[in-house]
């Protein structure tokens, strides 16, 4: 991480969220705002992930760190891992032979992937070096840089969760570089728990797994027991210092043992990480997380990447002479931002991207406001046509009732027609002359008339076709207020 630059770890293993902010400057690393820990109230997407958004947006925007770099963890059940061996070769060369390896690693096509390496200390007992080699869905990160960018921030870094958890204990007590030295890290994340196993220093294994609340401690050494069936040289043979949060394993220095290894308490990370990462927010128990929690995302705000899928794979650090160049670049940095105008304007720059951070914030809840909005309208229309159609159907009877009250007895309806209030009938009668004087009588109807001349047909029964336009009744007027009854 660059000097005088807040940078963010964000981590969402076991489907929560933890957010530390760090700060560097001449006097180290600080925290530029506390660290955050949250529970989402469902474990359904995408409404859980709409709540993360909204959790991030509101935390950028809360602490005026809009236009800050952020650093994804990626949990180690989103991750691949894998340990592949190649003779010596240059950097250049290396890299290309991972590439090529890559689909015969995983179970995902190279394209779909994003990818880093690592060299492990030593040699293999062949001569070859070893690499451990991780990766991640593109589809993953791409979806967080849309995350991140709606609340205001760029990402900078995707760190698998192993080389994060690595950064947050490097100086702290931590696992060892020294060859020969073994290290496990056990922490909760959400309803599963994760292992990070560690050698000279360097992750060559990290997975979770499902666990019950009653037995993290046992699930977590169980998923080390696999990790250590085939260690790396550089892994040793003595014991593996053991890191879990305070409460799961007992008192530093204990042994605990089983499957053929031998494990030691470690427990000082606990007492450094608890005044490095104060004010963590508490969860939905109430409580604050333990500092294993925030450990992710504190490695990634760090700063520190030996892994990041974001950039091409690298080995080794940055040269003295790179360092020295970015130093006094930030020197000049900060020579400018004394300016008075470049203030001003970073201001207003910084004030704008806060406003989009909340508008981006508010969006989802815009959105669903309109689609009510829609539906309401969808609805409203829908009623309008049934009481069309109710008010058609009903004024259909009324006519018909009103022709049959009218025809003579004996009269049958060969045929009925009706266009609004337009009428034809068809029909036989005994004396078909007499309807036409029983449809005009009461100005129930208007414009009557025969539509074809009428003829007899057998045993004197005649045939007739009549029009006419049904009048509809006046409506009674309403009786005035305070009328007797």
């Amino acid at each position: 991480m660059k000097r005088f630059r807040t940078m963010i770890g964000i981590d969402p293993s076991g489907g929560r969220l933890a957010i530390v902010a760090a700060r560097r400057g001449l006097g180290g690393t600080s925290l530029a705002a506390p660290s955050l820990w949250h529970e989402p109230r469902t474990g359904k997407e995408p409404v859980r992930s709409e709540e993360i958004e909204g959790v991030l947006g509101e935390f950028v925007a809360r602490n005026g760190l809009v236009g800050a770099g952020a650093a994804l963890v990626l949990p180690a059940d989103r991750v691949y891992l894998a340990r592949a061996a190649f003779p010596p070769m240059k950097e250049r060369d290396l890299r290309d032979a991972v590439e090529m390896e890559l689909e015969r690693l995983f179970p995902v096509p190279p394209a779909e992937l994003r990818h880093g390496f690592r060299r492990l200390a030593g040699l293999s007992a062949g001569g070859k070096i070893t690499l451990v080699v991780a990766a991640v869905p593109s589809e993953y990160i791409e979806r967080w840089e849309e995350i991140v960018a709606r609340a205001g921030l760029s990402l900078s870094a995707a760190v698998p969760a192993a080389w994060a958890v690595g950064a947050a204990l490097s100086g702290q007590g931590g696992p060892s570089g020294e060859p020969g030295r073994a290290a496990a890290v056990i922490r909760a994340a959400g309803a599963a728990v994760e292992c990070t196993l560690f050698a000279a220093g360097e992750p060559f294994f990290c997975a979770s797994g499902p666990c019950s609340p009653e037995s993290p401690l046992e699930e977590g050494l169980s998923l080390a027991r696999v990790g250590l069936i085939d260690p790396p040289p550089s892994a040793g043979d003595g014991p593996v210092d053991l890191y879990a949060p305070q409460g799961w394993c007992g008192q530093e220095g204990k042994v605990i043992e089983g499957g053929g290894v031998a494990f030691r308490v470690r427990a000082a990370f606990d007492r450094v990480a608890a005044s490095a990462l104060p004010g963590a927010a508490a969860g939905e128990s109430g409580t604050a997380p333990e500092p294993f929690a925030l450990l992710g995302a504190f490695g990634a705000a760090l700063g520190e990447w030996r892994m990041d899928l974001l950039s091409p794979p690298r080995d080794g650090a940055d040269s003295g002479i790179s360092r020295a160049f970015l130093g006094a670049a930030a020197v000049a940095a900060l020579a400018l931002g004394i300016a008075w105008p470049s203030a001003v304007a970073w201001k207003a720059k910084t004030d704008l991207a806060m406003f989009d951070a909340r508008i981006a914030a508010l969006r989802p809840y815009a959105e669903q406001y309109e689609e009510t909005l829609s539906d309401l309208d969808d609805a409203q229309g829908r009623i309008a046509a049934l009481r069309e159609e109710a008010a058609a159907s009903g004024e259909a009877l009324q006519i018909l009732r009103e022709l049959t009250d009218r025809l003579p007895d004996g009269t049958w309806l060969l045929a009925f027609r009706l266009e609004g209030r337009k009428v034809e009938i068809e029909g036989l009668s005994p004396s078909a002359s007499e309807i036409f004087p029983a449809l005009t009588r009461d100005g129930r109807f208007r414009s009557v008339e025969f539509g074809a001349p009428i003829t007899r047909q057998a045993d004197n029964i005649e045939r007739f076709k009549i029009r006419g336009e049904f009048v509809r009744p006046p409506v009674p007027a309403s009786p005035p207020a305070g009328a007797a009854r």
